[in-house]
Order: structure tokens, then C-alpha cells, then sequence
């Protein structure tokens, strides 16, 4: 089948792209090449562990690096204990201290009149408006 025999014409003129096709068509291409990248992302992590094997026994094993990690925990574990200890003294101290203290002032419950006066309510509409589950409340009251 000949270019001429072919029922469908294929134009490609890029000068009647207009900018927003032009940056759509730029930003999905852009998105489905990370989306691919990130697909990938297992097969280069394990080439680059691959390589680092030669890295990681040159160091650790060779140079005894390990030594160094183990001083390490060692020193981290120890500061990890001495905060913990110096945070349980003080909670221990704050116990002793206020724990069987009662510091709460006990608010005094309310009646429909002092609530009424709050809102310019009788005591009547204050129980009204406790009884019901929703209440419509004008806007001109006064």
C-alpha cells in the first residue's frame, strides 16, 4: 500500500500546536518517564547494592569498622539510659511532689435563672430550650 493509496492523511505541522497541548503533552510525557524511572527504581537499587559490596567489606571487615559501630552503641545506649533515668527521677520527684495534691477548683452548677439572665431568657424559655434536641433562635431578638 503506497503513502498516496492510504485512506488516512497524517498532517504533522508543529507550528499549529497551540501552548497549552504543546505543555500538556509535556507534562504527561514528563510524568510517565518518572512513573517509569520509579518502576525501575528495585532493579537499580540492587545493581548499586551489588556494587557496594566491595565498599561495605572494605570497610567493615578490612578496616574493622565494626569496632567503631559497636563504641558506638555503646556510647548511644549509655546516654539513652542516663536520660532515662534523669526523666523517671523527675517524674518520680513531680509524684512525690504534687501527685496526691487535688488543685481543681469545682465549678458550681447553674440554674435556669442565673442562665436566663446570661441570655435575657426567663427561666421558663431556658427550660424550654434544654428540653428541645434543636432550636431556631432569631437573629432581631432583643
Amino acid at each position: 500500500m503506497d503513502k498516496k493509496d492510504s485512506p488516512i492523511t497524517i498532517i504533522d505541522n508543529p507550528k499549529l500546536l497551540t501552548l497549552p497541548r504543546i505543555v500538556g503533552e509535556w507534562g504527561v510525557t514528563t510524568v510517565m518517564w518518572l512513573f517509569w524511572i520509579y518502576l525501575l527504581l528495585p532493579v537499580i537499587s540492587i545493581l548499586l547494592w551489588m556494587l557496594g559490596i566491595h565498599f561495605f567489606y572494605q570497610e567493615v571487615v578490612y578496616k574493622a569498622g565494626y569496632k567503631h559501630f559497636l563504641i558506638l552503641c555503646k556510647n548511644l545506649g549509655l546516654t539513652i539510659l542516663i536520660v532515662f533515668i534523669i526523666l523517671r527521677a523527675w517524674g518520680y520527684y513531680n509524684y512525690l511532689a504534687f501527685g496526691k495534691r487535688n488543685r481543681r477548683k469545682v465549678v458550681r452548677s447553674t440554674n435556669p435563672a442565673e442562665l436566663g439572665e446570661l441570655f435575657n431568657l426567663s427561666p421558663d424559655e431556658v427550660l424550654y430550650c434544654q428540653a428541645r434536641k434543636e432550636i431556631t433562635w432569631p437573629l432581631n431578638r432583643r
